[in-house]
């Protein structure tokens, strides 16, 4: 069996999957559309009964404990699974997945199940105790007791890349976008149609690549992009080549968000400090939401500082337009963590004899200053 070198954090925030937009793309679905969509969206949850009948047992044989209705699910380490032996109630009970994949059997010992569906292990237990002739003619059922937690790893354009344990409810396996919410959410940059989730292989140990679109998921209501997650999966989430505006809110809208974005306003404002705004969010929009200018404001342009990734900080000078409309140039969507200085106007710096209102980026200081506010809030 493959060595799963994940680290579980335990992540149990699960994902309604209500599919509600706030502003639709494109021209927007029509409620008869959007109606549709959500129900075709929705799971249903499954009952927690067994889904194939048991043979009869005879009296004072035990009784199986609650079952989960998973006949395609494949077995991973610590699953308990409930093993019925017809007529031979000693060696029917509960048996736990090992780390080494096997399930130990009375008398016959070990058996290979990692990996492996409900049937395969079933027939792996008939074959096994009809060729050591330990019985004659067995007829064995095999249910689901316990489903251990799934351990997946995130990475890409989510807002906290890295290694879950997420648990089943009511006997419904997590899915790509349970993983997602775990994982903080979809970033604006991401790109919903190629995701792709790498999984180990349990017949031939080879790694595979599915690549699913829940883009189609949002837009159209396909839940089978929606795939379950196996242990050990590895979800990859790309960034787009380009993202148009209304992409952006289509997606800030959806149940793949990642929620509100942090961003810190400062300067010459009314209501400085750090606020939450919609995923979005433009430069103007987030301005009105910190108050009005006062007089001391510079109030032809904002400067724009922005993290970026590898460390670097980028810095933009944006007029201060509130009649624009949201474009790359004047008026760009935020990002979490973005910085806004509202600088002061020419009498204020005059009258405060200080020179300049903005320090060189080189000022490892002020930088540092800035985004500081984001660091104790983590």
């Amino acid at each position: 069996m493959p060595s799963l070198p994940f680290t579980s954090h335990p992540q149990r925030r699960w994902l309604a999957l209500s599919l509600g937009v706030a502003v639709a793309w494109g021209g927007g679905l029509s409620s008869a559309s959007l109606a549709t969509t959500m129900e075709a969206a929705t799971f249903p949850s499954q009952p927690l009964n067994p889904s194939r009948s048991a043979p009869e047992l005879l009296p004072g044989q035990p009784q199986p404990p609650l079952v989960y209705p998973l006949d395609a699910y494949r077995l991973t380490v610590g699953d308990i699974v409930y093993v019925i032996v017809a007529n031979v109630p000693d060696y029917s009970g509960t048996f736990q997945v090992m780390p080494d994949g096997s399930l130990n059997l009375p008398v016959l010992g070990r058996v290979e199940a990692w990996g492996k569906t409900l049937t395969d292990v079933e027939q792996a237990i008939t074959e096994g105790y009809a060729t050591a002739e330990i019985l004659v003619e067995p007829r064995i059922t095999v249910t689901l007791s316990q489903l251990s937690p799934l351990r997946i790893a995130v990475i890409g354009e989510v807002g906290q890349p890295g290694a879950y344990s997420l648990s089943p409810e009511q006997g419904r396996l997590p899915t790509l976008a349970m993983a997602l919410d775990a994982a903080g959410g979809i970033t604006q940059r991401t790109d919903l149609r190629s995701i792709q989730v790498r999984r180990v292989n349990p017949d031939n140990r080879q790694e595979t690549t599915i690549t699913v679109s829940l883009w189609d998921l949002l837009t159209q209501g396909d839940r089978s992009q929606d795939i379950p997650l196996r242990d050990g999966d590895t979800i990859v989430v790309p960034q787009a080549e380009a993202v148009t505006v209304a992409t952006v809110r289509e997606l800030a809208g959806s149940t793949f968000s990642g929620g509100a974005m942090r961003v810190n306003i400062v300067g010459e404002i009314a209501s400085p400090g750090v606020i939450e705004v919609p995923p979005d969010t433009s430069v103007s929009e987030a301005l009105l939401l910190a108050g009005s200018f006062t007089r001391r404001s510079r109030r032809v342009d904002v400067q724009l500082l922005r993290l970026n990734p590898d460390g670097t900080v980028t810095q933009r000078s944006l007029p201060v337009d509130f009649a624009s409309a949201i474009n790359d140039e004047t008026n760009p969507l935020l990002q979490d963590r973005d910085v806004i200085l509202v600088g002061r106007n020419w009498s204020a710096a005059l009258g405060d004899s200080i020179g300049t209102v903005l320090q060189p980026l080189s000022d490892a200081s002020s930088l540092l200053n800035l985004f500081l506010p984001f660091l104790l809030l983590r």
